[in-house]
């Protein structure tokens, strides 16, 4: 503190005369205003969709999520990563052995309806003034097969000639709809040696798989029924992985002696093999099932594969295996073009069943299967593919 004298003769010189503070830097309020800085440029621009950039799948929809963020969110423009972390970070453990493999519903931002919103309410509108009459019918056929008492256990093998072909989607599907109209029990098997995906698109994970069953000798359905996953549809379902990772390589002596095990339990057996038609194993599940389905693309390129699966069968004294098999063309596109009908043609006129399932936003997403998210469409046709090889297997002799 100054003494009050020399405090007031001090002001007075302030007053007077500039400091040196004064003449030095000059006061913060006297200087003109600094311009602000504009912020640096954002790594990413707005309208990047992060979520999409590490989900890009096939048939998810972005129509609900705005165009572009509101002003008020702008300024987080460089932290957007930060908001959808959750979803994008890996987990801690992953590429650590023994880490879980995640489930198929983690990598999908969002698992749609294969119908439009607009379509199933046009849909409900028909039905209620009573429309769909030939469905109807066709339905009532249909579960009165599904009520037919099977002699003995029926297997349904589904095969593609190459990969991508759709084939694992339509052995989940055919294996569901059996299950749920089926009084006796359906089990799925998985007969790709390699990372078969039948269990991810049933939604089922077990770390049990047909190496535990081979060799094994349960007495009663309930000992089998601990090497084996069930989906809530009530499908059994046997894997070739352990949770979700290669198990290793099996031979058709070590699959048809793990199915034999639990086969004698069920009533239809429905098989997913690998992709190809030459290979030994597959080759062993076809010629021992009653009935098959062969996935192709519908396109003309697809369709000259199956028929070259066809005259092959024809040309290797497996004629009758072409009276049980029913052709499934599935479009993996919304589009149908001049090629789709140019298909059909090639592939009908072996006088073979040939059914077209259309493009589902469901479906493409490969995650699990939900049959009450898959458009009345692809349903309908899966239906008809299960009601055609079915009845083709139950007419199927016995003694294979």
């Amino acid at each position: 503190m100054f003494p009050p004298g020399v405090e007031a003769a001090s002001q007075r010189d302030a007053a007077s005369s500039p400091s040196r503070e004064d003449v030095e830097s000059p006061v913060p309020v006297e200087a003109p205003p600094e311009q602000p800085q504009p912020d640096p440029a954002p790594q990413t621009h707005f309208d990047y969709d992060w979520a999409a950039a590490v989900n890009p799948l096939v048939g998810v929809d972005t129509a609900d999520a705005p165009a572009h963020p509101a002003p008020e969110h702008a300024a987080a423009g460089p932290s957007a990563p930060a908001a959808t972390e959750p979803h994008a970070q890996p987990q801690q453990a992953q590429g650590v052995a023994g880490a879980a493999v995640p489930a198929a519903e983690e990598l999908v931002r969002k698992n749609q309806h294969g119908d439009p919103l607009a379509r199933r309410m046009g849909r409900s509108v028909r039905k209620a003034v009573g429309g769909g009459s030939r469905e109807a019918r066709e339905m009532g056929a249909f579960l009165e097969l599904m009520r037919t008492p099977v002699p003995g256990s029926r297997q349904i093998a589904v095969a593609s000639v190459r990969g991508g072909a759709g084939k694992t989607t339509m052995a989940a599907l055919v294996a569901t709809e059996l299950a749920r109209y089926r009084q006796d029990r359906v089990l799925a098997a998985d007969a790709d040696a390699e990372l078969g995906s039948l269990p991810l698109r049933l939604g089922v994970r077990t770390q049990l798989s047909l190496f535990d069953l081979a060799g094994q000798n349960p007495r009663t359905f309930e000992e089998a029924a601990r090497f084996l996953a069930r989906t809530p549809e009530g499908l059994f379902v046997l894997s070739s992985t352990r949770g979700g990772r290669i198990a290793g390589e099996f031979t058709l002596e070590m699959f048809q002696g793990a199915l034999n095990v639990v086969g004698r339990y069920v009533g239809t057996t429905v098989v997913d093999c690998g992709a190809g038609i030459l290979t030994e194993l597959n080759r062993g599940v076809v010629a021992s099932s009653h009935g098959l389905v062969l996935v192709t693309p519908g396109t003309v390129d697809g369709a000259l594969s199956a028929r070259g699966a066809l005259e092959w069968y024809a040309g290797n004294d497996q004629q009758d295996l072409l009276r049980r098999t029913v052709i499934a063309m599935v479009s993996h596109a919304p589009q149908v073009g001049a090629d789709l009908h140019r298909a059909h043609q090639m592939l009908t006129s072996w006088g073979l069943p040939v059914v077209f399932v259309p493009y589902d936003r469901h479906l493409a997403t490969g995650s699990s299967v939900d049959m009450s998210k898959v458009s009345a469409a692809a349903r309908a046709s899966v239906t008809r593919v299960v009601h055609e090889v079915f009845a083709r297997a139950l007419s199927a002799g016995t003694g294979r």
